[in-house]
């Protein structure tokens, strides 16, 4: 059960974690990485300009004291509170989930998501605290593997057309099975899975901001038709193309 924030939960909190308090202020001025926390009820308690600014407003003050399901469509918000249990409920660290995140023109893009409990002094847990960084930039960060991020340029240029697995190895310079191995290895989902996550968002830009059917939207994301682009999208948003567009169309 959601219940509100008060000033008194808020100052309590902090009290009980002066370290968060001194993150947020170095994170006010990473401007690809946004920061939050949040209590225990899914509240923020604190969120940096970057977050703020993707979630479409211009002060944390606008965000404060809000759940997920009060700024983002209700299908990303069910996600991301799934997640929030995990972490609140049984103290499981979320390490860098690619996800979908809406964006402040209502388009959507996978960024990489990390949550970490944050413990109280007798302990127990008092809230989560986590970074968020488009899915390209966080995954530089894990390492450096060029070939690997020619092979991203590559799908995120080449998605409407037919692409294998094969294909995108020989843009690595590897051997299939090796490249499946090393892009699972560093970017926690599979060559194909991140060629339908970066299908489905080209999906869902033509759909919020173009006329076109969703037949002629599946061809052009590189889908072989409307039927398997419709499976592909509500397994992946657990919502389908159509509803998608109504949502954000209203």
């Amino acid at each position: 059960m959601i219940m509100p924030l008060s000033e008194s939960l808020s100052d309590s909190f902090f009290k009980e974690v002066d370290p968060v308090r001194r993150g947020l202020g170095l994170f006010h001025h990473l401007n690809d990485v946004c920061y939050f926390v949040k209590n225990p009820e899914g509240r923020f308690i604190a969120a940096n300009e970057a977050l703020v600014l993707l979630l479409g407003y211009s002060r944390e003050s606008d965000v404060l004291g809000k759940t997920d399901f009060e700024l983002v469509p209700t299908y990303l918000a069910d996600h991301y509170l799934k997640d929030d249990q995990k972490v609140l409920l049984h103290g499981e660290q979320i390490v860098n989930k690619v996800e979908l995140v809406t964006r402040n023109d209502l388009s959507v893009y996978w960024y990489t998501t990390t949550k970490v409990p944050v413990y109280g002094k007798n302990g127990s847990i008092i809230g989560l605290e986590g970074v968020t960084r488009e899915f390209k930039a966080a995954s530089s960060a894990l390492g450096a593997y060029p070939e690997l991020f020619k092979v991203i340029d590559f799908v995120e240029e080449k998605y409407p057309e037919k692409i294998c697995v094969a294909d995108m190895a020989s843009r690595a310079n590897l051997s299939v099975r090796t490249f499946e191995r090393q892009f699972k290895k560093r970017f926690n989902l599979s060559p194909i899975a991140y060629l339908k996550k970066v299908r489905i968002n080209a999906a869902c830009r033509k759909l919020i901001h173009g006329n076109h059917t969703i037949a002629r939207i599946a061809m052009d994301c590189g889908f072989c038709d409307q039927s398997y682009m419709t499976k592909e999208f509500a397994r992946l948003m657990q919502i389908t193309p159509q509803v998608y567009r109504d949502t954000h169309l209203r």
